[in-house]
């Protein structure tokens, strides 16, 4: 299914993919270190693109989904979602995501509150299996936004992240109906064995969905929205897991790049519900 989009958000999105161009983190994470994979180059031509100016007006969320879709694509920094919508590096439950080098930490207030506070000059680097340089936090003096601020700042959080989410399903599918395309097995294309026809078809439903909720969190400028980012969460997830299955021990080389997609669903699943419990 193709989704309509107005062709403003299509410019958008080109202007998005244009920025990210053939962006890839500079090294892969190894097994018990640290790493960011934060890159403050992609984030300033994003910023000329106009990507930091979306969150203040709900009229620009559906842009907004645009650009984070191919951010979702791209596997891009989850710090370019986090610092053009709520204005700092993530930070919940001790921990903060991509901090170092952030100008402010943003953190999740109970009721939907957000505040923003300078980072502490102690920072814990802790391993990874992604490349979100989590960094272990004390949070210091809370500067709480306003009510209206910290909902316009939540919702186009929401709507990014939902959007991110899409992107990866939608990246990790079209990757595999290519290989399954060309790949053969028994004397045929992958693509004609009906369980990898229904697998293929399950996920295709999913990354459908995924891209209907951002959309729809968009048009209805709710603010946190837990049921919403838990689903797609956990079905970006199914996404990629089964992207890793009809790849077969291809998805699980370096080389394919399939991986981060897989690895960034997970770690964007579990910030997504620390923050809805943070929020509660």
């Amino acid at each position: 299914m193709k989704l309509a989009v107005s062709s403003d958000e299509r410019l958008f999105a080109e202007s998005v993919r244009s920025a990210i161009g053939e962006w890839e983190p500079t090294r892969e994470p190894e097994l018990g270190t640290w790493l960011d994979d934060r890159d403050d180059a992609l984030a300033g031509r994003l910023e000329a693109a106009g990507w930091t100016e979306l969150w203040s007006d709900p009229a620009l969320l559906g842009a907004a989904v645009a650009g984070g879709i191919e951010l979702g694509r791209a596997a891009a920094p989850a710090s370019v979602v986090d610092e053009a919508t709520l204005g700092g590096a993530l930070a919940v439950s001790g921990r903060a995501r991509h901090a170092v080098g952030a100008l402010r930490l943003a953190v999740p207030l109970a009721a939907g509150g957000l505040a923003l506070t300078e980072v502490p000059p102690s920072l814990v680097p802790e391993p990874t299996l992604d490349g979100t340089g989590t960094v272990g936090v004390a949070v210091g003096v809370l500067d709480e936004l306003a009510k209206s601020d910290a909902a316009a700042r939540w919702r186009a959080w929401t709507a990014v992240t939902l959007a991110y989410f899409a992107g990866l399903a939608v990246e990790a599918l079209e990757r595999s109906v290519a290989h399954a395309r060309t790949r053969e097995q028994f004397g045929a294309p992958l693509a004609v064995l009906p369980a990898v026809r229904d697998r293929l078809a399950d996920a295709a439903l999913a990354a459908d969905g995924l891209e209907l909720v951002a959309i729809a969190a968009a048009e209805r400028r709710a603010t946190l929205d837990p049921p919403a980012l838990l689903w797609a969460g956990a079905a970006c997830c199914e996404v990629t897991a089964s992207a890793h299955q009809i790849h077969g021990a291809l998805g699980f080389a370096l080389e394919s790049g399939l991986h981060r997609f897989h690895r960034r669903a997970k770690a964007m699943h579990v910030w997504a519900a620390e923050v809805c419990a943070a929020t509660r």
